[in-house]
Parts: structure tokens; sequence; C-alpha cells
């Protein structure tokens, strides 16, 4: 127990890692980041599959009670209870994530990436302010790229009212990007808004100068 907390404390005192809401340019960014610096990128998406299959209702009762919900089920509910249930999956996630990366035998610097990288989460790890940072999207720069996904059509045809799920999927995730600003600040944990104002390019650099990877 001893060995692998020592070894995880060692994994985030030199790895970076981006967090914050879906839609913000986190999967591109570190992608980029992984390829130009040589770094091992750690995705959160990933692995989400594996580790819904892992769930259990004792250990993660929202975790396992989402995998088996519909997606009419999944975004007919109030948005408020969407928005708790989301940091409690975060939350029961976690530990599946410092599983995966205790697997790492031999690794260049990481880059992780994920929404599961919560403030309050990352901070019981010491993570520096140096070495994170949380990117969250305007609320219409967020409604605007989830509309071009061209697998959004596909989850709201199985809902009832597609038009409803879409709008408490929109909300909840931007009260999530709020609460994500709310922890940050409370950590000194530093965090972009996107709104779409930066190029892809611009976006990029804007991410390597806080991280002080230039």
């Amino acid at each position: 127990m001893k060995n692998s907390m020592q070894k995880l404390q060692s994994i985030f005192s030199s790895s970076f890692i981006l967090g914050g809401s879906p839609c913000s340019g986190k999967s591109t960014v570190a992608e980029r980041l992984s390829q130009d610096l040589d770094m091992t990128y750690y995705k959160v998406d990933d692995h989400i599959m594996r580790h819904l299959e892992k769930a259990n209702p004792q250990k993660h009762p929202t975790m396992a009670a989402y995998g088996q919900m519909s997606w009419n089920e999944i975004w007919s509910r109030p948005v408020g209870l969407q928005v708790a249930e989301e940091f409690s999956y975060y939350t029961e996630q976690f530990p599946m994530i410092l599983e995966d990366l205790m697997e790492f035998k031999s690794i260049n610097t990481l880059i992780m990436e994920g929404a599961a990288f919560l403030p309050s989460l990352v901070h019981d790890w010491c993570v520096k302010p140096h070495q994170v940072l949380f990117m969250v999207p305007t609320k219409a720069f967020q409604i605007d790229h989830y509309s071009k996904r061209p697998w959004i059509d596909q989850i709201l045809k199985e809902c009832a009212n597609p038009q409803q799920a879409f709008s408490n999927w929109m909300e909840r995730d931007h009260l999530f990007g709020l609460e994500i600003i709310r922890q940050a600040k409370r950590f000194n944990y530093p965090y972009v808004i996107v709104d779409g104002s930066l190029s892809e390019d611009a976006l990029y650099t804007k991410v390597k100068n806080q991280l002080s990877l230039v």
C-alpha cells in the first residue's frame, strides 16, 4: 500500500492534467501536447466502458445505476439531480483511474485528461497549480459544438422528448462547468473559459503557456 501511494504521488508530481467540462477542447489539446512534447497520454474517456463493467452497486452505486439506464432515463431526469450524480460518478470512478495509473511500468511525462479530474480530487494528491488546467466552455460554445457532433442525434432519437433531453444535457454540463470553476478558485487552480474567440492554435498556445510547457 505504501509503495502504491508513493508511486501515485510520484506520477502526480511529474504529470500534467487537463480537466474541466465536456466539449471544451481538452482532448484536442491533450493529444497535441502528447505528440509535440512526447508525453504519454491518459484519456479517461478511453476507459469508460471498462470502468462501468467493473462498477458494483455496493462500491459504485451511481456508476452501477448509470450503466443500467437508457438514454431517455439519463436525460429526462431533473437537471439538478443529473449534476449531483455527475460529481458522484466521477468520485466513484477516480479510484479506478488511480488503478490504471498504477499499471504504467515506465513512462514519459504523463498528460492526463478528462472531466473526472475534479479540482477537489487532484488537490488531494497535492497537484501544483502549474501542473493542472481546467477548461470550461461557455454555454453558447458548448451548445454549438455539441450540435455538430455526429453521434448526438442517435442518442437523442432514443429519448421520448429529444428537444427537452438536449436542453437538459446542455444545462447539466453548463452547471457542471460552473461548479468546476468554483472548485478551481477554492483550490487556487487555473481555469480557462473557452468561448470560440481563440483559434485552435491560439488556445493550444495558451494552454502550453499556462502549464509552463514552452
